[in-house]
């Protein structure tokens, strides 16, 4: 359903209840939607008329995505690769492309779950599934996201508010050495690349004082996740690069010093009395727009990784500002978790975060996110983001039941689970109606 529609069927619930307050409606609906996802037959109100559903395409199936490791070894490592071949087959029954490839485990607790998430680096470079050519590759299992969707909903958002890059994705089943493994997210890895983060790639002679100032593409990340990780002077934030691999290494001494530096500068830009001058505060080494796109998708979707402590991507340009983007994890968000408070749909998380929380001391800054939350309810953004979650629920209607007959898990507690509905549609009803009162408290704190 689209909000319009969530606010409909809230306040007819509310009418024939004879509640008045919109919070009580809406508390009543929450009890209403779960108790048809745990499969009871709850009373209807009588003048409740469901508006009208509208039709959306079904997957009979998805293409099949067949990985074989050679002499059919097992998947052990996230930090080294085994060799193998893929094939990629249409609905159809027709090849779309195969080829060889390398895999290896990937992700921190989700390596640790029962369905594995996977890295493919392929033999070469290649188009899959009308996504441009590259050869590197994640395969995202959403084992603890009952829903499959919250990542693929947070691209969708993502591209709506216009970040630079968001990564793309397909849906596939997968197999590994003819075994079926369920349905999987097929998404293009965050690195630099021209369809990707579109940022120069480093070289150890990039040492000029004009290209040694990018591109760097960095994660806050405080599992210290990369060989070259380094502490923010002002904050708990940790920066670790991947690219390029050897930037550990003697040569790229002046590359390491450049980008410490420049994140000193932005901590001391941030933190200055003048921190709200446009020329000598923060806006002269961060690019804004960015950071104000991803602060509404991570506290939109309440992220519970989104202050700024794991998997938030920023990248530096070439002679130009720090940008963040792109999203990336959102498997615990919209209610998919229960501690840190990111299970409340009340309260702010992402504007508690170190930065945020002093930006927003910048009455400039407050006001451009009020603007950017104007625009978004008069495009009907948040509209269109219901109607998408509706669209991907119907696709995904049967193939999902064959993932679960694999994973039987809609029943069962997995964390870190906020409820346990019992099926699909409770699942995908659950998320979306705490969306739904996560987007009504919002509205109310930034819209006054």
């Amino acid at each position: 359903m689209s909000l319009a529609e969530w606010r409909a069927v809230a306040g007819a619930s509310a009418r024939w209840f004879g509640f008045r307050a919109p919070k009580r409606a809406v508390a009543l609906l929450v009890v209403a939607l779960l108790v048809v996802a745990c499969g009871e037959d709850p009373v209807a109100p009588p003048d409740v008329v469901p508006p009208p559903t509208p039709s959306y395409p079904v997957a009979e199936a998805l293409p099949a995505l067949a990985l074989s490791t050679t002499f059919g070894a097992a998947i052990t490592s996230k930090e080294e690769y085994i060799t193998g071949s893929y094939r990629i087959t249409g609905t159809d029954g027709a090849i779309m492309q195969e080829g060889a490839l390398e895999i290896r485990g990937r992700g921190n607790t989700t390596w640790g779950m029962p369905k594995k998430p996977y890295r493919l680096k392929l033999g070469t470079s290649t188009a899959l599934m009308g996504m441009p050519a590259n050869r590197h590759w994640v395969l995202l299992a959403n084992y603890s996201d009952k829903t499959l969707i919250r990542n693929d909903v947070t691209f969708e958002l993502s591209r709506k508010l216009g970040m630079e890059w968001t990564p793309r994705s397909q849906f596939v089943e997968m197999s590994l050495n003819g075994a079926y493994q369920g349905v999987y997210q097929l998404v293009e890895h965050v690195r630099i690349a021209p369809d990707r983060v579109n940022i120069p790639e480093l070289k150890v002679s990039d040492t000029s004082a004009t290209n040694v100032t990018g591109g760097y593409l960095m994660e806050v990340d405080e599992r210290r996740g990369e060989d070259f990780c380094f502490n923010s002077t002002r904050t708990r934030m940790i920066f670790c690069l991947s690219n390029p691999e050897t930037l550990n290494e003697p040569a790229w001494a002046k590359h390491r010093a450049y980008i410490t530096n420049y994140i000193k500068q932005v901590d001391d830009a941030i933190y200055s009395p003048q921190f709200a001058d446009p020329q000598a505060g923060y806006a002269a080494y961060i690019d804004v727009e960015s950071a104000i796109r991803y602060y509404i998708v991570n506290e939109l979707f309440k992220n519970v990784d989104g202050n700024l402590r794991l998997s938030t991507y920023l990248y530096k340009k070439r002679g130009g500002k720090l940008f963040f983007g792109p999203v990336w994890d959102f498997d615990l968000a919209m209610g998919n978790v229960n501690y840190d408070g990111a299970d409340l749909v009340q309260g702010w998380h992402t504007r508690t975060a170190q930065w945020f929380t002093r930006l927003f001391q910048d009455p400039a800054f407050a006001a451009q996110v009020k603007a950017r939350w104007a625009q978004m309810k008069s495009d009907k953004t948040v509209d269109a983001l219901f109607n998408y979650i509706s669209a991907r629920q119907a696709f995904l209607s049967k193939v999902q039941a064959r993932n679960f007959e694999k994973w039987p898990i809609l029943s069962t507690w997995v964390w870190p689970n906020r409820v346990v509905t019992g099926s699909y549609d409770g699942e995908i009803n659950a998320m979306s109606f705490w969306l739904f009162q996560r987007h009504g408290w919002m509205d109310t704190q930034i819209s006054q």
